[in-house]
């Protein structure tokens, strides 16, 4: 029961700056410390990293982020009984609300932090969410486990996102954060979504935002100049400044047309009175 409070606690929590110490937190008794998120905006995930997804094929970073497309990150693991589920069935939820495509709009990687993670459990994760998103190409979104030598490529990303967890011997399970990562197609992160039911609007922006309107339509990035991502409240906010700015554009915009007609009708008028 305290556990599940702490995941609770932890899919909303998370920190702009601080140290990031001890990223996969050992073993023992968990604190809401030890399932932390220090957001790393701006910064750019390892490259080298290389996983395995669950037909042993090999994984590279690199070769995701290289397909020019921002990548929305998942980290977990696959016998999670519960938030993992959770976390992959609201992002399943908001692409198929926004109208994002997945493998043209965006790709998807889902990584595993149990190295006794076993493939067949990658493989029942990737085919429940291709399933729901009606999507037949598996490559477009890789469930990948932890096979490096090391298996420090899962810990080396987490820490690189910020993402701080935790094994728990007592419930046999992996204390972490309800969160999703996007990175551009560079490979900086370029938002953190919060819990388990992404806002179609926050989902959206961030895929767009992360793309440098690379992704979406021109009224995205008309919108984005009006929404500005609020780190306290974690999600998109109307940004007053610039709804001002397009007001006064359309004004000014309506005050030329105007002009112009009452222009054009005068131009008639002495045209009239000149040929009668």
């Amino acid at each position: 029961m305290k556990l599940a409070l702490l995941l609770l606690f932890a899919s909303f929590y998370g920190k702009k700056h601080g140290p990031l110490p001890n990223v996969a937190g050992g073993e023992g008794p968990v604190s809401a410390a030890d399932i932390d998120v220090i957001e790393n905006l701006g910064q750019t995930v390892p490259k080298d990293l290389v996983f395995t997804d669950g037909h042993g094929n090999r994984v590279a970073i690199a070769d995701i982020l290289g397909r020019g497309k921002p990548v929305v990150v998942t980290i977990g693991y696959y016998r999670c009984p519960m938030l993992c589920n959770l976390i992959h069935a609201g992002l399943v939820k908001a692409v198929k609300t926004t109208g994002l495509k997945l493998g043209k709009d965006f790709y998807g990687l889902a990584v595993s932090i149990d190295p006794k993670e076993d493939d067949k459990s990658a493989n029942t994760q990737q085919r429940r969410l291709l399933r729901a998103l009606d999507h037949s190409v598996p490559t477009d979104w890789r469930f990948v486990v932890d096979r490096s030598p090391d298996t420090a490529a899962a810990a080396k990303l987490a820490e690189a996102v910020g993402f701080r967890y935790k094994y728990d011997p007592q419930s046999k399970q992996f204390a972490h954060s309800a969160v999703a990562f996007v990175l551009s197609p560079e490979g900086k992160i370029a938002r953190y979504l919060y819990g388990v039911d992404f806002p179609e609007r926050d989902f959206r922006f961030a895929v767009v935002e992360a793309s440098e309107g690379r992704v979406g339509t021109a009224l995205d990035r008309v919108l984005i100049s009006c929404f500005r991502y609020d780190p306290f409240q974690k999600r998109y906010t109307p940004y007053a400044a610039a709804f001002v700015r397009i007001g006064a554009g359309l004004s000014g915009l309506a005050l030329f047309g105007l002009l112009g007609v009452l222009w054009r009708k005068e131009l008639i008028m002495r045209r009239r009175k000149e040929n009668a």
